[in-house]
């Protein structure tokens, strides 16, 4: 059967899945009775499905509806309750308040966030803001809630050894953790171009991966060094709970390692293909999930052009263990292609990205890996992890000097105008041509 015949039979099957599980979904969100009690203040009794999400004024857990009012319930509801409210996951809990449904709003550069597709795509379907609990029973043991527990007693040694706001910011980048970062310091990573070192993201992880494994390659064989580095990421993945997000951002991310450190692009390539087809056909909705779309447009860029770039800039020092050449490859690749749809989504054009990256990851695997030792040390004794709560502190004090200075140069950013959707979709036609012939003009030896 020739070539094509068979791609277009697979692409005629993988679209009959979609469709059959589109229409499964939207069935199945029918069903979900939480929604139908909007704008009424209800008794709503659920169990807790995810690690609940602490901040400055409240703490939010999303639970999976078992009871409305006394009748049987479905769905997912996002709840708001008081400040150092002590629940975990597997928790069930019994509140009372307003059901709404979620509201979407303006973000600072006069975007509409599309906050209530955000939590569709999440499965929450209505949100109560002010919560009263009138029931709370503690969950009995999981694995997962093992999992968050041992997240938790992390933070907590970090936590003692280190001030803030570095402590926070340690947790952003370490575990992914935003909560305890100000909104004005996240703006300014934003306008620097960092943001990614504090979003769980395949981008981010791979990054971060390629310094850890040069860092590793000094002492271990390729094979050993690959090896370690990808127990390293499954690890990783597992501390911070081994949810959707985490999942997906370490698939992003062991594809780009496979394509830059096996020298399989290609099938790196049909990886990442499978991939996203098996996101999409898991829930449809991520196809407008903000980080499924720019993990897969960085990863993909990553690959077809991670390696073009860097034998290009010469001119930059490759040392064994300082590779800048390297470093400033992969940051160029994966912002030429993610930078039409961060536009459209953030409107912010940073003009001091490609300099600000160059100067800070290359400190990222050394900052993570005396975040963790400090953290794991202090598990065992307090004191332990002075030393390198000390070093990572200093870091981390350089990193926001840093991220403060560039920031505050005149025009380091510009806000875009809002467009169409289909304006930056059409941008990316000529984008992924042009790509793939850079790709494709790299000799053969260097693309299988």
């Amino acid at each position: 059967m020739p070539q094509v015949t068979k791609l277009s039979l697979l692409l005629l099957f993988v679209a009959t899945l979609f469709i059959y599980r589109v229409d499964f979904l939207l069935r199945q969100e029918a069903r979900e009775t939480v929604a139908n009690y909007a704008d009424t203040t209800a008794v709503v009794r659920g169990t807790v499905v995810d690690d609940p999400e602490r901040r400055d004024t409240a703490t939010r857990v999303v639970l999976d509806v078992a009871a409305v009012n006394g009748k049987e319930g479905s769905g997912k509801l996002l709840v708001g309750l008081p400040k150092g409210f002590d629940v975990a996951y597997g928790d069930t809990l019994e509140v009372r308040g307003l059901v709404e449904e979620p509201d979407n709003f303006l973000t600072e550069t006069g975007r509409e966030f599309d906050y209530k597709n955000y939590l569709h795509v999440r499965g929450v379907s209505a949100v109560v803001q002010r919560a009263v609990v009138r029931e709370h029973a503690a969950a009995g043991w999981s694995l997962r809630g093992m999992l968050f527990d041992i997240k938790h007693r992390f933070e907590l040694s970090l936590e003692r050894a280190m001030p803030e706001p570095e402590v926070s910011l340690m947790e952003g980048i370490l575990l992914g953790e935003r909560g305890g970062l100000s909104r004005e310091l996240l703006q300014l990573f934003v306008v620097v171009g960092l943001i990614h070192i504090v979003v769980l993201s395949g981008s981010n992880i791979a990054i971060v991966s390629e310094g850890m494994f040069r860092l590793l390659g000094a002492f271990l064989p390729r094979r050993a060094t690959l090896v370690a580095g990808f127990v390293a990421i499954v690890l990783f993945a597992l501390m911070v709970g081994g949810g959707a997000a985490t999942l997906r951002a370490v698939v992003m991310g062991s594809i780009a390692i496979l394509a830059r450190y096996l020298r399989r692009p290609e099938a790196a390539l049909r990886a990442l293909g499978i991939a996203g087809a098996a996101i999409l056909l898991y829930n449809p909705l991520y196809l407008f999930d903000q980080g499924f779309v720019l993990s897969m447009l960085a990863t993909f860029g990553l690959i077809v052009l991670g390696q073009p770039i860097e034998n290009k800039i010469t001119l930059l020092p490759a040392w064994s263990h300082f590779n800048l050449r390297s470093i400033v490859a992969t940051t160029l690749a994966v912002e030429i292609f993610i930078l039409p749809a961060l536009l459209y989504y953030s409107g912010v054009l940073s003009f001091v990205s490609l300099p600000a990256n160059a100067l800070l990851l290359p400190l990222l695997p050394l900052v993570m890996f005396l975040g963790f030792f400090a953290g794991v040390a202090g598990l065992v004794h307090p004191a332990l992890a002075l030393v390198p709560a000390l070093l990572a502190d200093l870091l981390l004090k350089f990193l926001l000097w840093v991220v403060h200075t560039i920031g505050a140069l005149p025009h380091a950013a510009t806000v875009v105008a809002p467009f169409p959707w289909y304006v930056a979709a059409l941008v990316y036609v000529p984008l992924t041509w042009l790509a793939l012939q850079i790709y494709l003009r790299q000799p053969a030896s260097s693309r299988s």
